[in-house]
């Protein structure tokens, strides 16, 4: 797994590349890997794959066109796919033109003081997200409750109940341990702002195989109970971060 840090930087060096320079072998051809996300949230989980896709595009496996974040238009879970599969861009290519198509969405179940999602909006999600023609199927990372278990699992194994406050009261906590000059102002209020979001992946990196191995250890504790809407705490966003950190291999 790469570990070199580079941020955004890569942004601002444009160079002229040949094609060429991106191609990997795949079943005997020469394909360049792409990759089409659409997100629940604008800041947080869009950022932190961008920051890995940064690595891959700066080691020149991929091209900066073969990544795409969808247009971010809705916060349920069957709008986000919705998002997704209403991509379009100027060459007239469509989520149907990318090899991995996915979507990253919370279960966030719904809050007495407002808030949240249906079980039924987010059970639509997952099931529409699956056709037949394995050409338009679209992968789902998701996570019960929200996105910032994956940031806790960095830290810990954590098998039992937790709501999305306590999930990001307790991720805060984490990060302050864990630097706290960097985090030191980090609050509900800002953590999902951009400039966190950069940090946070950035003291998180050097975790990431542990969360990975925490994520893929709870998801077995289930079982065959494929039942995401109601195990609490799950997530399958690890299943996406190994697919981004392969295109590097």
């Amino acid at each position: 797994m790469g570990r070199r840090r580079g941020g955004d930087k890569i942004y601002n060096k444009k160079k002229e590349l040949k094609k060429s320079d991106f191609k990997r072998s795949v079943n005997n051809k020469n394909t360049v890997p792409d990759i089409i996300i659409a997100c629940e949230d604008s800041v947080s989980s869009p950022i932190y794959f961008r920051m890995i896709i940064n690595k891959l595009i700066e080691a020149k496996v991929i091209t900066q066109d073969s990544f795409v974040i969808a247009k971010h238009q809705h916060t349920n879970p069957t709008g986000v796919l919705a998002d997704l599969k209403s991509h379009k861009d100027t060459n007239g290519k469509t989520y149907k033109d990318f090899e991995n198509k996915w979507i990253v969405i919370d279960r966030d179940c719904e809050r007495v003081n407002g808030g949240g999602h249906t079980a039924e909006d987010f059970n639509n999600a997952l099931q529409n997200a699956k056709k037949k023609r394995s050409d338009l199927h679209v992968d789902v990372a998701y996570a019960n409750d929200a996105f910032e278990l994956w940031y806790l699992l960095h830290f810990e194994y954590r098998n039992t109940a937790i709501s999305r406050d306590e999930l990001i009261e307790g991720v805060i906590a984490k990060l302050k341990q864990l630097d706290s000059h960097k985090f030191s102002r980090l609050s509900r209020d800002n953590i999902k702002q951009a400039n966190y979001a950069k940090l946070i992946y950035e003291a998180l990196l050097p975790k990431q195989e542990d969360a990975i191995l925490n994520a893929e250890r709870l998801l077995l504790s289930y079982g065959n109970e494929d039942n995401p809407e109601c195990n609490n705490p799950v997530t399958t966003i690890h299943k996406l971060v190994n697919i981004l950190n392969s295109l590097g291999s």
